[in-house]
């Protein structure tokens, strides 16, 4: 029952950033005793909410399947592009569980980029905007210019007269450069006009008439991103329009939900089958002293650290005061201890928003087991976004760390936590392995997979989307008050 869904590429990862955008999700703690049957069987949109519709059937545009309005009514077209992605992503009609593969997909696209559904009372229109990461060009006369900085999209928004309007029009339509008519639209109140041009750009312009002047949208993309413009496109409408969202109690979520369970217990099942089995008996292994960071993720006293710094150990101290281990997770390299000590201090704030490409960080912690008096503070930037090997679990920062500086906190230049220090590169093996000697190579651990993580574990982490600036002088006051040294043996 499980094999379609085994043949689904890096799984645990995929869900595992699905569980960080939707923290809010309740997760079950007895898997064996429900019935995951129905994940399987023929999907069917009947038992979907009006919000749950409108969210897959953006999730669909954006995979380019679906070319139709984002308002809920779930018909032929939503039908056949549900198709078409089942067949192209798991080459098979649709299960209920692939719902789950389609939102996450489009999570991580919100997650990514920001987009939200904004609506302009200059034009009286609403339309999808990607906030977190849009850039503002310079005005013409006619229009208001901005574009997406993770595609090729542009918009031009502006509140016409009805020439002007129709000129902008009649200017799409000639641009169209294929022996194929392009599409168009003509109503006493909306004009819609398309064009691929020469060098393969599509153009979109809408105009609907609204308090007595023409408010249009142009937009406009290359072909890679052309299902971006579309999704875009569809989401169009007049007025105040709703946010796409997800139902707070609905199936959507509990399909989810579900899937992430089913994923895990069929993982945990493989990681036991693996394990080799003796009938011989084991010897206690002997605790290994270890040092490390951690900072303060809750005002009941949790500490976030890596998996590695307490890995062997028996007794755990934050600041010298005792500990609890809570959880751990090998695959991620994280843990979560708690101490009463930690309650004193303060709790670190978490970016909201992942960190941008060249953006600054700070690295917090206790190098070489506080030998270097005390609290060190490096600084750097993110120099990638992806670890070795392109694992998306981690980004690389060009900010010093060294041995002790595991499981302290990477600081955004807003003093918010945006991920988890966690290793340097081994420059001996690099360099016999590349024959070169590596500069300003680290690694830390993404602070959406550290979301994650503490809402698995019931801890609800805070998060900020202020973005404001802080002298670095402030950044390392900050975060000093939730880094902790954590020992253990």
């Amino acid at each position: 029952m499980l094999s379609n869904m085994a043949k689904v590429p890096m799984i645990r990862f995929c869900f595992a950033l699905m569980l960080a955008c939707l923290t809010c999700l309740p997760m079950t703690h007895s898997a064996q005793a429900q019935n995951f049957a129905a994940l399987f069987e023929r999907f069917n949109p009947a038992a979907l909410s009006h919000d749950d519709k409108r969210f897959l059937q953006a999730a669909l545009a954006f995979e380019g399947h679906y070319k139709g309005l984002l308002d809920g009514d779930w018909g032929k077209l939503s039908n056949l592009a549900m198709n078409r992605y089942a067949a192209s992503e798991f080459g098979s009609t649709t299960e209920s569980w692939h719902m789950a593969f389609l939102a996450f997909s489009f999570l991580d696209e919100i997650d990514r980029n920001g987009w939200t559904m904004d609506y302009s009372e200059w034009l009286d229109m609403s339309f999808l905007v990607p906030k977190g990461s849009l850039a503002v060009d310079k005005s013409s006369e006619d229009f208001v210019n901005f574009r997406h900085l993770g595609s090729s999209l542009s918009y031009s928004i502006g509140l016409l007269d009805e020439k002007t309007a129709q000129n902008i029009h009649d200017y799409t339509q000639e641009s169209h450069a294929r022996s194929s008519k392009p599409y168009s639209v003509r109503k006493n109140n909306l004009a819609v006009s398309t064009a691929r041009m020469a060098d393969g750009k599509f153009l979109y312009t809408r105009s609907n008439y609204r308090k007595g002047r023409w408010s249009t949208i142009m937009l406009s993309a290359n072909q890679i991103d052309k299902a971006t413009l579309d999704a875009v496109a569809s989401s169009i409408g007049t007025g105040y329009v709703a946010p796409i969202t997800l139902s707070q109690n609905g199936l959507l979520r509990k399909v989810i939900t579900d899937t992430i369970t089913v994923l895990a217990e069929e993982s945990d099942e493989n990681e036991k089958a693996a394990q080799p089995q003796t009938v011989a008996p084991v010897p206690k292994e002997e605790t290994t002293p270890s040092a490390g960071t951690g900072f303060i993720v809750s005002a009941a006293g949790h500490v976030l650290t890596n998996d590695h710094v307490v890995t062997g150990c028996s007794s755990y101290t934050i600041d010298g005061a005792p500990a609890d281990l809570v959880a751990q997770s090998p695959e991620f390299d994280l843990a979560l201890l708690q101490s009463a000590r930690a309650q004193e201090k303060t709790v670190a704030v978490f970016s909201a928003a992942p960190p941008r490409l060249n953006s600054d960080v700070t690295v917090v912690g206790f190098p070489y087991g506080g030998a270097l008096s005390g609290l060190n503070v490096t600084r750097g930037a993110v120099s990638s976004l992806k670890g070795l090997g392109g694992d998306a679990t981690r980004l690389q920062i060009t900010a010093p760390v060294q041995s002790g500086n595991s499981g302290g906190p990477l600081v955004g230049p807003d003093g918010e936590v945006v991920g988890v220090v966690v290793s340097k590169i081994d420059v001996l093996e690099f360099a016999e392995t590349m024959g070169d000697v590596p500069q300003n190579v680290n690694f830390a651990i993404r602070g959406e997979i550290a979301k994650m993580f503490l809402s698995q574990q019931d801890v609800h982490p805070k998060l900020s989307l202020e973005d404001t600036m802080l002298d670095p002088t402030e950044i390392a006051e900050r975060a000093s008050a939730f880094t902790v040294f954590v020992e253990c043996q």
